[in-house]
């Protein structure tokens, strides 16, 4: 199967609230050269998110599977999300996503397509 993704500059438009995204993610990992990354993560867009250590509030942040806040277009020390994605279908469906009794189905028909 081919999925064709659309990025979308985070600093031009964010995802809807719970949506679940492919974050592109710029940081550095310690001073000095060659130190820059640039990689996709999957991750949550959150407009009002408590973290659950502090109680602490963040507003329009990423938050992947690790619980790290990212936000779009951090500062340049910090890790910041520049681009994001939708997550692609699963496999024979039209949605990302599957919970319950719809899951069984979906998988019997995904694995009679392949």
């Amino acid at each position: 199967m081919t999925v064709v993704l659309q990025w979308i500059d985070a600093g031009d438009d964010l995802p809807e609230n719970g949506s679940g995204v492919l974050g592109a993610v710029s940081g550095r990992y310690a001073k000095g050269p060659g130190s820059a990354f640039w990689v996709v993560l999957p991750m949550s867009f959150l407009t009002r998110h408590v973290r659950g250590t502090d109680g602490r509030e963040f507003r329009d942040c990423f938050v992947d599977r690790g619980s790290v806040i990212r936000f779009p277009y951090a500062a340049p020390d910090r890790e910041g999300v520049t681009h994001w994605a939708y997550l692609p279908p699963l496999p024979g469906a039209a949605r990302n996503h599957l919970v319950g009794h719809t899951v069984a189905p979906a998988l019997q028909a995904a694995f009679g397509l392949l």
